[in-house]
C-alpha cells in the first residue's frame, strides 16, 4: 500500500492512527486508466484528502451533526495500483481491502477515486469478502451517465460500463439498483436498464421531484428489500459550471445545493460504503471540485448511521 499524507487534519480531523478503533476506513484508488476523456482522477485521492483539511472546515455538518460524535475514520492510504490491467487492480484492490478490514468492528468504508471503475473494483472486492448478501445490497448511482455500456470503444472494463461489470461478475438484483440524475444515455442502455429492472431518475425528473420527493422513492424501492446501500457518487453528476475538474463534463447537470440537499435526505437508510470519484485535479481551478468532493463526503458521514 502507498503511504499518503495521512494528516490528523484531514477527514475534517476526525481521524485515528489506530484501525482498530476506527468504525470507518478511508481507501483512495489512485486509477484512471479506464477514462475515455479527460485524465489525472489517478492523482485525486490526495487532492481530495487535502480539501477535507480541519484547518478549513470543522466538524458539524449542515444539520448539525458533530462527526466527532459518530466516527474515527482511520485512513489507509492508497492501493498500490501495479499496471494498468483492471483485472490485476481489482485482485490489489482486493487484498489491500482484506488487509484493513476487521471483521469484529465491521467498519464502513470510503473510497476515493479515480475514475468510476474505482466502483466496480471496491463493491466487487466487498462482494468477494463477504461483507454483504449479494440479494440484499442496493446500490444509489449518482451519475450523469448510467455506465451501462457491454463494452465502450471495446473496453469492457471502460469508466462506461462499471454497472454491466458489476451485474455480470457479482450477484446483485438489478432491481436493487437505482441510478440519479441520468441526461446522458443511449437508447442502448436505456433499453438494458428497463428490461433488468434498474430504476432511473433522471436530471429534470429530480429538478422537478425536488430531493425529498426523490429521496422517498428511493426509500419506498429499498424498503423491506434491502440490508445495506453502497452509494456511489459521481461528480459529473453535477453541471461543470459547479464541479469544473471532471473526466466527462455534461452541461446543464445540478447544482451543489440540489445533490446537498438529495444526499440529507437519504438519512436513516443503510449506507455502509460509499465512494467519490471522477474528480480530474489537472483541470480543477482553485479546487473547486475538490472542495466540492469535501463538502459532499461531510454530509454523507452525517447521515450514515
Amino acid at each position: 500500500m502507498v503511504t499518503s499524507d495521512k494528516s490528523n487534519n484531514n477527514f475534517f480531523g476526525v481521524t485515528t492512527d489506530h484501525p482498530d478503533l476506527a468504525n470507518l476506513v478511508a481507501v483512495g484508488v489512485p486509477w484512471d486508466a479506464s477514462s475515455s476523456y479527460r485524465k489525472s482522477s489517478s492523482k485525486a485521492p490526495e487532492r481530495i484528502r487535502q480539501a477535507t483539511s480541519g484547518e478549513l472546515y470543522n466538524y458539524y455538518t449542515e444539520k448539525n451533526i458533530n462527526l466527532k460524535d459518530k466516527w474515527q475514520i482511520f485512513d489507509a492510504g492508497d492501493v498500490e495500483i501495479s499496471n494498468e490491467d483492471a483485472s490485476n487492480t481489482r485482485k490489489e484492490v482486493f487484498t489491500t481491502l482484506k488487509r484493513v478490514f476487521n471483521v469484529k468492528k465491521s467498519p464502513r468504508f470510503l473510497f476515493l477515486g479515480g475514475d468510476h471503475l474505482t466502483t466496480y473494483f471496491c463493491f466487487h472486492s466487498l462482494s468477494e469478502m463477504g461483507i454483504f448478501q449479494d440479494d440484499k445490497i442496493g446500490i444509489i448511482y449518482l451519475d450523469a451517465h448510467p455506465d451501462l455500456y457491454y463494452h465502450y470503444r471495446g473496453n469492457i472494463y471502460s469508466h462506461a460500463c462499471v454497472l454491466r461489470r458489476i451485474l455480470d461478475q457479482t450477484k446483485i438484483n438489478p432491481k436493487n439498483i437505482i441510478q440519479i440524475g441520468i441526461r446522458a444515455s443511449t437508447d442502448e442502455q436505456r433499453a438494458f436498464a428497463k428490461n433488468a429492472g434498474i430504476k432511473t431518475i433522471s436530471t429534470n425528473e429530480l429538478q422537478r421531484e425536488g430531493a425529498t420527493a426523490t429521496a422517498n422513492i428511493i426509500k419506498k424501492k429499498f424498503t423491506q428489500t434491502v440490508d445495506q446501500i453502497y452509494l456511489s457518487i459521481d461528480l459529473d453528476i453535477l453541471d461543470p459550471g459547479f464541479a469544473p475538474g471532471l473526466g466527462n463534463p455534461e452541461p446543464a447537470g445540478l447544482t451543489t445545493r440540489d445533490v446537498v440537499n438529495l444526499i440529507q435526505e437519504l438519512v436513516n437508510l443503510p449506507i455502509f460504503a460509499f465512494d467519490i470519484v471522477e474528480l480530474c485535479p489537472d483541470y480543477d481551478q482553485s479546487n473547486i471540485t475538490a472542495f466540492l468532493a469535501a463538502k459532499l463526503i461531510k454530509e454523507t458521514l452525517g447521515i450514515m448511521s
